[in-house]
């Protein structure tokens, strides 16, 4: 999406995109009346084109330019308003945020929001917030500060949550063991060396091995002269 693209209208709601999507027949809408439209219709508002029931499992959203994000002066930059969802909260988008904190910070005592399409009426004394044509449908809401850990803002999910994943497999992740790592020596006598400890294995038995180096002879000298002292202290005797 360009940048004349994004400075356009949407269609629905007549004002600039907010949050933009993409709809599988290509027409472009705000998040929100994109929404709106698959609750009633069902259909895209321009073509009439059937909105797949699992769109928004996977909505096609376009990413808008930084200076097209909403801000607002003064205090309103430091508080996030939220409604309470499954197993978490979820963050007002930032045209509904900017309506909520300049109302309540006037004093006002209730806040009409139109969200998707439906009226909802925020009691900023019982804090929360009420569907104007159901009364029975309310959530709950708060003010707190904006780092607030959520499940996403008006309904969409957290990238950083639903699409990062964890590769615990990876050889990256695989550490060698230096006390396993085995070097092959090409040597009749010998087999495998741990290199942890420098030490060689051989074929035989220790108590092979010391016998055979008893048997060699490495003073044959000696050996005549201590037989020759063995026999006089015998005949001696």
């Amino acid at each position: 999406m360009d940048k004349d693209s994004q400075e356009r209208d949407c269609a629905i709601c007549l004002q600039k995109y907010h949050h933009p999507t993409r709809l599988p027949c290509g027409h472009i809408f705000c998040f929100l009346c994109v929404k709106g439209i698959a609750i009633q219709s069902k259909k895209c508002a321009m073509c009439r084109m059937e909105i797949p029931h699992d769109y928004f499992e996977h909505p096609d959203l376009i990413e808008k330019l930084a200076h097209d994000e909403i801000t607002s002066e003064g205090d309103t930059e430091k508080y996030q308003w939220y409604y309470e969802g499954r197993n978490g909260w979820w963050k007002y988008d930032e045209r509904s945020n900017m309506d909520l904190e300049n109302t309540y910070s006037s004093g006002e005592t209730e806040c009409l929001l139109l969200l998707a399409g439906t009226i909802y009426c925020v009691d900023f004394h019982n804090m929360i917030q009420i569907r104007r044509s159901d009364p029975t449908k309310r959530r709950k809401v708060k003010r707190d500060i904006p780092t607030l850990p959520s499940k996403g803002i008006a309904g969409i999910k957290n990238v950083e949550i639903s699409h990062t994943e964890v590769n615990t497999d990876s050889d990256e992740n695989m550490v060698p063991n230096d006390n396993e790592e085995t070097i092959q020596v090409n040597s009749p006598n010998l087999v495998a060396v741990n290199a942890s400890t420098n030490t060689l294995t051989s074929s035989l038995s220790v108590d092979d091995l010391i016998d055979s180096l008893r048997q060699i002879d490495l003073h044959p000298d000696d050996s005549l002269s201590t037989d020759h002292e063995e026999t006089l202290n015998s005949a001696d005797t």
